[in-house]
């Protein structure tokens, strides 16, 4: 019986290390250019122009299989948007509106944490991939344009999506192209009734060691 114990024993810990040598870590960097989008449900807005965001960071993938991933790592996200806001005041009891440039520029810390799915290799060392997952941003800057004082909170939280290609180089270093969706769902204000979010779209490159 013991006899048995041991040799399942041995069993057990001989299929954890003949697996364990199949994972593998990768950690790298990356950043990306794009646009970005505002959505809000402020009637007072009247215009929304497309802005402009970047990304840059580091990046960790943990393989605990051949073609599936744990992705997390480190992102700085800049946006920067503009829109045009309807302001109504009373002189002498008459209406004015006026229309006010307005310009949100905020920067992010963002940590992700994606599940990444990628193809067999494609011809010698071509795959392709997606990741999906979780982004958690904590704002660190803020330098709005404009007479007002955007009450942002300090913390909100995005879906991530990647789809892209990633080559095999230098052995085992990895270049990787990709198309980038970041949608901050969760309201951006602070205060008040109305919902602000961002949506990034942008092409990312990174290198992985």
């Amino acid at each position: 019986m013991k006899k048995n114990f041991y040799l399942l024993l041995f069993v057990m810990l001989f299929s954890f290390v003949a697996s364990a040598q199949r994972f593998e870590y990768q950690l790298g960097l990356k950043g990306g250019l794009g646009i970005g989008f505002l959505a809000a449900n402020d009637d007072d807005i009247v215009s929304k122009d497309d802005g402009f965001n970047y990304k840059f960071g580091l990046t960790g993938i943990y393989y605990f299989g051949e073609n599936y991933g744990f992705v997390s790592g480190f992102n700085v996200i800049g946006n920067k948007i503009s829109y045009k806001y309807k302001i109504i005041d009373f002189v002498d009891q008459i209406m004015v509106e006026t229309i006010e440039d307005r310009n949100i520029n905020n920067t992010y810390f963002q940590i992700p944490i994606m599940l990444k799915m990628r193809t067999d290799p494609i011809g010698d060392n071509v795959r392709i991939f997606g990741e999906i997952g979780y982004g958690l941003n904590i704002l660190a800057a803020q330098r709005d344009k404009g007479d007002f004082d955007h009450p942002y909170r300090d913390v909100c939280s995005s879906l991530i999506v990647h789809l892209g290609a990633e080559m095999e180089v230098l052995n085992r270093s990895t270049l990787q192209f990709m198309i980038a969706y970041d949608d901050f769902f969760s309201n951006m204000m602070s205060k008040g009734n109305n919902k602000m979010t961002v949506r990034d779209l942008c092409l990312e490159i990174g290198f992985l060691f």
